[in-house]
């Protein structure tokens, strides 16, 4: 049946990897570095409760490559009743393989470039080749339809070859029309505050929340901001403004 499959391939999974290091945890769960032993390559196991939220950033993932998105590899679910004795009800979990990344993200990029002393030019030209690798991901995610409704600096990781990596997709939500004419009644108030468009806040929108999100990211990149009060100045013009001036200076660049 159903559950004697999952308890198989629980029991093949645990048994091919070996759990190195506890490399994150908190509400969301536990992220796991792991070797597979055949192969001998490392990788992220994200251990969550399972959730709606949960099993839409696996299915949300599952079928994108790209280089500057965190890859997904497969997952499995597994009941703590599968090893001991407990009822139906038993908690649900989620194994989620992922490509391993540096534990070190964008914030934390940030925040060490505001602490240095590095010539103007210097940091926008490195900004600007981060920045061209987040819209690129962010251009294959909407290409499959996918609005991500929570990029910040904090959920862009830098993989184990030094590129940019797009991940935590928890809140990622289809969207259905290309054009984005139409704007679909979706949850509101879902993301991160300060990197929230304003219309966010309501029910209807599209894909543009995440061209607001990354105007204020490059802004980021390139200047450093002294509070939070100070990223909450800009309005949906000001996030548009930025998005089409940071899309013409890529535009010269290539």
């Amino acid at each position: 049946n159903q559950r004697a499959g999952q308890l198989c391939d629980a029991v093949a999974f645990l048994c091919s990897h070996v759990f190195c290091k506890c490399l994150a945890k908190g509400g969301f769960g536990h992220v796991f570095a792991a070797r597979e032993k055949l192969v001998d390559k490392y990788y992220a196991v994200k251990i969550v409760r399972y959730k709606e939220k949960a099993l839409r950033e696996v299915t949300a993932l599952g079928e994108i490559s790209h280089d500057n998105i965190v890859r997904y590899y497969n997952y499995l679910q597994l009941y703590m009743s599968f090893f001991r004795s407990s009822s139906d009800s038993s908690p649900k979990y989620l194994y989620i393989k992922m490509e391993l990344c540096d534990t070190k993200t964008l914030k934390d990029w940030i925040n060490k470039k505001n602490e240095e002393s590095l010539q103007e030019t210097k940091r926008r030209a490195e900004s600007l080749h981060l920045a061209q690798q987040v819209v690129s991901g962010v251009e294959c995610i909407h290409s499959k339809k996918i609005i991500h409704r929570d990029l910040k600096p904090a959920n862009i990781m830098f993989g184990q070859d030094g590129k940019v990596k797009i991940g935590d997709f928890g809140l990622a939500t289809a969207e259905t029309d290309d054009d984005n004419v139409k704007l679909m009644d979706r949850t509101h108030n879902a993301g991160t505050r300060p990197y929230m468009a304003p219309e966010q806040r309501s029910k209807g929108y599209g894909r543009k929340v995440d061209r607001f999100a990354l105007g204020l990211i490059y802004f980021e990149l390139l200047w450093k901001l002294s509070s939070g009060h100070e990223r909450g100045k800009f309005d949906s013009c000001a996030g548009d403004f930025l998005w089409m001036n940071f899309r013409l200076h890529i535009c010269r660049v290539h």
